[in-house]
């Protein structure tokens, strides 16, 4: 009998196989708690503070180091001329309680009080402190905005400042910036907007429209957009930005209450160069 052929033919030795290409990373580590904080690279870490408006008369500043608390309460007693009545911690924030009614949003206190929370915006901003957002979180008729920071090194361009006001029903008050500019910028068709517009008090003036715009109805809620458009358009040509739109006035039982622009400018800019949004 014969040997099957498949089992006459020798087998052949396997072939070696060739060692795995060296990837020069070596194995992966495992991933431990001990390994993250052991690494030698600093971590980075954001700081965020907030300044919000209480009541009628109160400013409470949270989370911000003490000699930017400092700064701010100088700013205080220096733009609020009626003064600082009580000061204290409250719930981990600085509370500054003022003389007068800030919040109110009447006369030359509203005035004041918007110059106070731009000198503020502008002081924090010099220390790094950007602002990220502004929001309304409360339920209350007299609600304000917070005003959320976050911390940067370095710090933003030094800047000049300046405020609109939407006041009453139709009225736009230009503080400490544009002053006199704007109604002279508006196109022909717009002009039938404005019923007069005058100085009203050193670094004030008053633009009064036709109608009641701030409460307005049908087709005139669009005009009033538009004529907001044209004003930011004004705006830009002069070189400022809306930095914030703030609402820092106390609303009512049957009306909310408009928001203030606070505009800012780098300092020696010049007409035609590039306009930066913050």
């Amino acid at each position: 009998m014969f040997p099957s052929e498949k089992n006459s033919l020798p087998v052949p030795p396997k072939r070696p196989q060739p060692p795995p290409k060296d990837s020069g990373k070596g194995p992966l580590p495992s991933y431990t708690a001990a390994t993250a904080s052991s690494s030698s690279q600093p971590q980075f870490q954001t700081r965020f503070a907030s300044v919000s408006m209480h009541m009628e008369d109160r400013l409470r500043f949270l989370y911000f180091p003490a000699e930017t608390f400092n700064l701010c309460r100088q700013v205080v007693i220096s733009i609020w001329k009626r003064g600082l009545q009580d000061e204290r911690d409250y719930a981990g924030s600085k509370e500054l309680k003022m003389y007068g009614h800030p919040w109110r949003g009447w006369g030359d206190e509203a005035i004041d009080a918007t110059r106070l929370i731009c000198a503020i915006l502008e002081t924090l901003h010099g220390q790094g402190w950007v602002l990220m957002l502004n929001t309304d979180i409360s339920n209350k008729n007299s609600d304000k905005d917070t005003l959320l920071f976050r911390h940067q090194v370095p710090s933003p361009a030094e800047c000049d400042w300046c405020c609109i006001m939407f006041s009453k029903m139709n009225r736009i008050q230009f503080v400490d910036g544009m002053q006199s500019q704007f109604p002279h910028a508006l196109p022909p068709y717009k002009l039938n907007r404005v019923q007069s517009h005058s100085p009203h008090s050193r670094g004030v003036y008053v633009l009064k429209l036709n109608g009641s715009p701030w409460c307005a109805n049908g087709t005139e809620t669009m005009e009033v957009r538009a004529l907001l458009l044209v004003l930011l358009e004004v705006l830009e040509i002069e070189g400022w930005t809306v930095y914030a739109s703030v609402d820092q006035k106390n609303g009512s039982k049957n009306f909310s209450e408009t928001d203030t622009w606070h505009c800012c400018r780098p300092k020696g800019w010049a007409r035609g160069a590039p306009v930066y949004h913050n």
